[in-house]
């Protein structure tokens, strides 16, 4: 074997481990994007139930304060409560 066919030899060698190396990280770049597309879509699904639970919390809000603006005025239309002038 001379020179020539030894050296072509290892850039043979060299050149079949960086393919297994970049297929590895080829392989390694798409398990990550899948795993990226995953967690964009929980995040997207919890920004939803954020804002589905922030309006529950508005209207559970304006609800209790009319309930308690009514229990207000009936208890101080039966004389339980002073009645509140306002200016």
């Amino acid at each position: 074997m001379t020179d020539t066919e030894k050296i072509l030899e290892k850039l043979e060698t060299l050149n079949q481990k960086m393919d297994d190396g970049f297929k590895n990280l080829s392989d390694r770049l798409e398990v990550m994007e899948i795993k990226q597309k995953m967690t964009h879509k929980k995040l997207n699904e919890l920004s939803l139930d954020v804002k589905v639970m922030e309006r529950d919390i508005r209207q559970d809000l304006a609800r209790l304060n009319d309930e308690t603006e009514t229990l207000i005025a009936v208890m101080e239309a039966k004389g339980i409560l002073p009645k509140v002038i306002n200016d």
